[in-house]
């Protein structure tokens, strides 16, 4: 039973019944069904474009192929089905992945109507692979930073590949078959990260009504040196009151360290605060695109713009740690235009990720047709080869099964 197509000739009993079991480490084992007879072939090794999707582009995507959402929206917009059968394509193809972040387990659980599905779809494109937290990304920064200014050089920030912020295996063959399991989630665990949202951005409200507006004469250098020392200013506070949580987590950790290093128990506090405030450290990539996004919307604040919505203090978590080892992301609007002018667009240069949002989502189209158009034709003959001729065909009733329902009209 789970021995399937593409089915070739048998080596051993001739018959037209060998097919494919596994892809596995990139070695694609086939067996005959009639006399199983094994074969195993090794692919080419693979190099993935890696591609961020915010939530909004899953919710685009699932409003196209939900049955259940189809009956509730008059309006249809066919943009994200082009999206899904380019993306899917390429996932197919092995050409990219489009890795699933806590980001999206989060957004997504806030609505039990439409969970489901957005979990079915994200889990569809990541294939397996997903983004490790922004704290953990963080981190291993940190411990680049420690280790460079513990050896007086500077950070080298490409020492952190993609490879380190990223589970699982991305530059492997997907397999054929792919089992997943899920939890339901409590219902506790939703109310406290709805209400971790709404604080998060009661927050942004509060700074930007009670600071930022009313101090639009600040420059934006001002500013940015001033979001850069926020993290390291809630690691100390958190150790000194003891809150439980990722800051405080951060201050022990430093402070783990400087014991390795023979550092005597009356001099790590100040040592740990004098490495939170350290160069290396406010230079951390995460640290330094959240500041300058957050130095940017201050400077939006004091325009007299209005607060945006709760979902932004996301946005900035997912980008900032995110961008620097993304090849290319779809994004919201506000973001799109923070990072594309000054005076944020020219210190975020070295990033080279090709950012996309609503504003040019035609231009995202045409990126992922190039994608495909430059894929080498005999790496496109061999999955075909592999995986059969229907591999590639969008798979656009995966909703409308998870929905346990007929599929819909194209």
């Amino acid at each position: 039973m789970l021995i399937t197509g593409p089915f070739h000739p048998c080596s051993r009993c001739g018959q037209r019944q060998l097919g494919s079991l596994s892809i596995t480490d990139n070695v694609h084992t086939r067996r005959c069904r009639n006399c199983f007879h094994r074969e195993r072939e090794h692919l080419p090794p693979l190099q993935k474009k890696v591609i961020y999707l915010d939530q909004m582009v899953l919710s685009g995507i699932a409003k196209e192929l939900d049955p259940d959402q189809q009956e509730e929206t008059r309006h249809r917009d066919d943009f994200w089905l082009d999206v899904f059968d380019r993306i899917d394509r390429l996932v197919k193809l092995q050409l990219i992945v489009c890795p699933k972040s806590r980001i999206h387990e989060r957004e997504s659980s806030m609505d039990d109507r439409y969970q489901p599905v957005w979990r079915r779809l994200y889990g569809h494109l990541a294939s397996g692979v997903s983004l490790r937290s922004s704290d953990q990304v963080l981190m291993r920064q940190m411990v680049e930073a420690f280790d460079a200014r513990s050896t007086d050089r500077d950070p080298d920030w490409n020492r952190i590949s993609r490879d380190d912020v990223i589970r699982g295996r991305l530059d492997r063959w997907n397999d054929r078959l792919r089992i997943t399991a899920h939890m339901d989630h409590w219902s506790g665990r939703i109310r406290r990260r709805r209400d971790f949202r709404d604080r998060a951005h009661a927050i942004l409200q509060r700074l930007w009504d009670q600071e930022w507006a009313s101090e639009p004469e600040m420059p934006f250098e001002d500013r940015f040196q001033e979001q850069r020392r926020v993290a390291a200013e809630a690691a100390i506070i958190a150790y000194e009151q003891h809150r439980p949580g990722w800051p405080f987590q951060l201050f022990r950790w430093v402070l783990r360290r400087l014991e390795q290093k023979g550092v005597p128990p009356e001099a790590r506090r100040e040592e740990a605060v004098r490495f939170l405030y350290s160069e290396p450290a406010l230079r951390a990539p995460q640290n330094h695109l959240e500041s300058l996004l957050y130095a940017g919307l201050a400077r939006r604040a004091g325009l007299g713009q209005k607060c945006p919505d709760r979902g932004t203090p996301n946005d900035i978590k997912f980008i900032s740690a995110y961008l620097p080892y993304c090849d290319a992301m779809f994004i919201d609007k506000q973001f799109d235009l923070l990072l594309s002018e000054p005076p944020v667009a020219p210190r975020v240069k070295d990033h080279p990720a090709r950012i996309f949002s609503s504003r040019n989502r035609h231009d995202f189209l045409s990126y992922l047709a190039e994608l495909e158009a430059e894929a080498d034709p005999d790496h496109v003959s061999l999955v075909v080869r592999t995986y059969g001729e229907g591999w590639l065909q969008p798979y656009r009733s995966m909703l409308a099964h998870e929905r346990g329902k007929p599929n819909p009209s194209p």
